[in-house]
């Protein structure tokens, strides 16, 4: 039985870490960090480990706070695989919790084009 855990709370740095579970206590078998998407850095820990996706028990992200981007990315991936091969409903998989609102800043405005005549 495995695990699979991302923490993509920093944009640009993602770890994902296996674990196998051993009676009632998950170790953790092999860990890796790139500076890649999500959906990359699980690619290559599954090929280390001569694994498939089918293998997996279950998928956790870390939820939060942390970078938007980044959890948003990790929060995508393990949701999408909870979705495809474990049948969770749509409704059920979790949000990120960002921490506070988004920094949205306001579009700038349009320079109107100057007639000429």
């Amino acid at each position: 039985m495995f695990k699979i855990y991302i923490d993509s709370r920093l944009r640009k740095q993602t770890t994902v870490s296996l674990f196998k579970k051993y009676f009632i206590f998950w170790v953790k078998k092999d860990s890796l960090t790139l500076e890649a998407d999500p959906a990359d850095a699980l690619s290559e820990i599954l090929l280390r480990n001569n694994l498939a996706l089918e293998q997996i028990e279950f998928f956790e992200t870390y939820p939060g706070p942390g970078s938007y981007t980044g959890l948003k990315m990790g929060r995508a991936v393990v949701n999408a695989l909870n979705w495809v091969y474990k049948g969770v409903p749509a409704l059920k998989l979790p949000l990120p919790k960002y921490g506070s609102e988004p920094n949205i800043t306001p579009p700038k405005a349009k320079k109107k084009a100057e007639k000429r005549v």
